[in-house]
């Protein structure tokens, strides 16, 4: 498996993410061992099938929920059928499940437990990684068997240029196999800025995690302030709006506008045309010399998993450009200074504060081979999906965060048909799947577009309405 490398990766909100560390890197039952041993020996039911992620957070009351892609609520397991042992009746492999327990080791921060890494391929490397900038935190574990290869080498490197922290458990399976000085000297030879990481030995057979959860909780307690002072500074550089600049606005600043975030939108839809173009290739590419059609639903929720991550990545990306185009263009000043990050900040309320009516918060891909959008919560509940308390929150592969989001976000997955064998391509011939392939991608392109578009047509009104304010008072948008 390779790593994307122009795979892209939004930048955190501190205000507003919750502290997390994702446990990567060996075997599930080497990082079953550590997360085990960091949670007291209180170990956790073996119920997470090994293409789904694992959350585990703090609750009042031990809950277990599963997040099925089709599927508008989480799917909630009876805490009595996990610990029997007998694993989770689902009808097919959910993006994540969520644990929840009064856990004192879990009220500083959550942890997400990753898959095999050799079942991630591109799509879910690009999930993980979003779930380590987010959460702000990695532990990369160490088992016995073979040694970190050039998937967790990429992986690691792009994590510390990305900023997250970074610890080192070896176990003592680990330890036994290859010897802890030989693990070190390979990893640091393989990735030097390593040598500025924590490394700690666990030994799970006696549950001995003290000095990692120690670590890692010190960690937690100094991120979460972090994020907590940069959320109260950013609010109060809002609370004194500064004076627009002298000299007034551009007097076409509303065409200038208009003509600016339009070529904007247009890239972005440009940028997800081309993705889906890939996702094309490499879906053909599986079905030939891959699982077959039995693997195609498995496969493309998956891709479409990475997919939302790029749509909302490049709507962030796009919509900051817009702006710093218009203050650039309009006022003419530099969008860096001051007036650049309030104007997005404004936008960013008003866009999430009212959204187009009109806007979805997720595309399904029926087994007919036609994209549904799923209303977002404004619109009432859906045909396809019925009511959803926060649908996009069931199409992540990690609880997303709303308020992050500079547009309303957008999340795509396939319908519960599609695992159909009657209805659905698992019970296609090659070539029929490969005819139900090209149709259900051209219709999530054309959805996606249409969705993005009226992203853009919101931005551009909000932009609009913040400007023509600050224009008749004279200050920036407050």
């Amino acid at each position: 498996m390779d790593l994307p490398m122009a795979a892209p990766v939004p930048s955190p909100s501190p205000a507003d993410e919750p502290v997390a560390a994702v446990v990567v890197g060996a075997a599930a039952n080497s990082r079953r061992a550590v997360l085990t041993a960091f949670l007291d020996g209180e170990s956790l039911p073996d119920l997470r099938p090994p293409e789904s992620f694992l959350v585990v957070r703090h609750g009042t009351v031990e809950r277990i929920a599963a997040y099925l892609p089709g599927w508008s609520q989480p799917w909630i397991v009876p805490a009595r059928s996990a610990r029997s042992g007998a694993g989770l009746a689902l009808p097919r492999p959910p993006r994540r499940v969520e644990v929840s327990r009064p856990d004192a080791s879990l009220r500083r921060l959550s942890l997400v437990d990753s898959p095999d890494l050799e079942t991630l391929r591109s799509a879910g490397a690009t999930v993980l990684l979003d779930a380590a900038v987010r959460g702000g935190a990695l532990v990369f574990v160490v088992g016995a068997g073979p040694p970190p290869g050039q998937v967790e080498h990429e992986l690691l490197r792009r994590a510390l240029r990305a900023g997250v922290a970074v610890f080192v458990a070896i176990t003592a399976a680990g330890v036994q196999s290859a010897g802890e000085s030989f693990q070190r000297a390979a990893l640091l030879a393989a990735v030097p800025e390593l040598e500025q990481a924590p490394w700690h030995s666990v030994d799970a057979a006696t549950g001995d995690a003290a000095f990692l959860r120690r670590e890692v909780t010190d960690w937690a307690a100094r991120e979460a302030l972090h994020r907590a002072g940069a959320g109260l500074a950013d609010q109060l550089a809002y609370d004194e709006p500064p004076p627009l600049p002298r000299g007034g606005p551009a007097a076409d600043w509303p065409e200038q506008l208009d003509r600016v975030v339009r070529r904007i939108g247009q890239r972005v839809r440009h940028t997800l045309a081309i993705e889906l173009a890939n996702l094309h290739v490499a879906a053909v590419r599986e079905l030939l010399f891959g699982n077959g059609p039995a693997g195609i639903p498995g496969f493309l929720d998956r891709e479409f998993l990475a997919l939302s991550l790029h749509a909302g990545a490049a709507c962030a990306v796009g919509v900051d450009d817009a702006v710093d185009e218009v203050v650039e263009h309009v006022f003419r000043v530099d969008p860096a200074q001051r007036l650049g990050p309030l104007l997005r900040e404004q936008l960013r309320r008003r866009v999430l504060g009212d959204p187009p009516t009109a806007v979805a918060e997720g595309l399904l891909t029926t087994a007919a081979g036609q994209c549904e959008p799923v209303p977002s919560i404004a619109a009432g509940p859906s045909p396809v999906t019925g009511p959803s308390p926060v649908v996009v929150d069931v199409f992540a592969g990690y609880p997303a965060q709303r308020s992050r989001c500079t547009v309303p976000p957008i999340g795509v997955a396939l319908a519960a048909d599609c695992w159909h064998p009657r209805g659905g391509p698992t019970g296609m011939a090659p070539d029929q799947a490969r005819s139900w392939i090209q149709q259900a991608l051209r219709a999530v392109e054309i959805a996606l577009s249409q969705e993005i578009a009226l992203r853009f047509a919101a931005v551009r009104r909000g932009l609009a309405n913040l400007l023509a304010d600050a224009i008749d008072s004279g200050d920036a948008p407050g």
